[in-house]
């Protein structure tokens, strides 16, 4: 009898990007180089306007000046220690950057300055569902504090019953969990509402692996008409291919997701359990072996390798 195999979920089979709203949007075609002239003009001769540092602030993020952007919310926090709004612009920065704890603290202070704040629930909600993976919680503590995270995110829900993204980032929080049913539901209110992402189909196609093979092949196929690049997508509908024994299929997506670039590790072993399964135990090795290249620590391709020796050399 052949030993059980560790059969991998690609790295980032369930990823997704958990949406930060900020409280001040821009407009479609927005220009940030000008607004930030225009706004550096105006505090020229209202230099204590707060709303007007917190909106140049909000065009130095999205040019991806994370230093001045920062400055310019903390300040505008400094003219109006109660704008609300200005904390929660500059958590979302501090988030960028990977600044969690700091993250949750002007997210924390946002909605206690406005209870009824939807974007700052959402986004402390995201940000507390991030941590436990920040923090490598595990068990009964992930568990509490992803509870958090939920709890959070159906409060900015109750304010907004529209708000696509807190659907989407309860979902995906959801998925964590795992709880794929209520992250199916989530999801599929999000897409209701209005959001067409790769993103999302992708990981709406990894909760309904194990429940719906044809609805998880359907939504990848949508995610790859959205973004036919991504690799991740083409090795997590490999693993339903593999799921369903049709290793010849799944072998094409792995193969189209390491031709991408991208998940290679995972990929490569993915590529190794097929050929295994089809006895091919030199190809199986092959591949185990390219998986180590790139992380020779990875033990799924380590382990599987041993099992594909053992098979080759008929002790198995």
């Amino acid at each position: 009898m052949l030993k059980k195999f560790s059969q991998i979920i690609a790295g980032g089979f369930l990823a997704m990007s958990l949406l930060a709203a900020p409280a001040f949007a821009a407009p479609m075609n927005f220009d940030a180089d000008s607004a930030i002239a225009q706004y550096t003009q105006k505090l020229q001769s209202e230099p204590n306007n707060a709303v007007v540092y917190n909106n140049r602030g909000y065009a130095y993020k999205l040019k991806k000046d994370y230093e001045k952007s920062i400055a310019d919310f903390t300040r505008a926090i400094e003219l109006d220690p109660n704008y609300s709004d200005a904390y929660n612009n500059r958590g979302t920065v501090f988030e960028i950057l990977n600044r969690y704890d700091d993250a949750f603290k002007d997210y924390n202070r946002a909605v206690e300055l406005n209870p009824n704040n939807a974007v700052g629930y959402n986004n402390r909600g995201l940000i507390t569902g991030k941590m436990a993976d920040y923090k490598n919680s595990t068990g009964k503590e992930a568990n509490s504090i992803f509870q958090r995270a939920i709890s959070d995110l159906s409060r900015a829900i109750e304010i907004n019953p529209s708000y696509a993204e807190a659907y989407q980032n309860r979902g995906v929080v959801y998925s964590w969990m795992p709880n794929c049913e209520m992250a199916i539901k989530d999801l599929t209110r999000a897409i209701e509402l209005g959001i067409n992402t790769a993103d999302i189909y992708n990981t709406r196609g990894a909760c309904y692996r194990g429940i719906n093979s044809d609805r998880a092949i359907e939504d990848f196929n949508q995610a790859l008409t959205l973004d036919p690049k991504d690799g991740d997508i083409y090795n997590n509908r490999g693993l339903i291919y593999f799921d369903r024994k049709d290793y010849q299929r799944a072998i094409v997506d792995f193969k189209k997701a390491i031709e991408i670039g991208s998940t290679l590790t995972a990929s490569f072993t993915n590529l190794g359990l097929c050929y295994y399964q089809l006895g091919d135990y030199d190809t199986a090795i092959d591949c185990y072996t390219r998986a180590l290249s790139v992380n020779q620590n990875y033990q799924p391709a380590i382990q599987n390798m041993q099992v594909a020796y053992e098979a080759k050399a008929g002790r198995r």
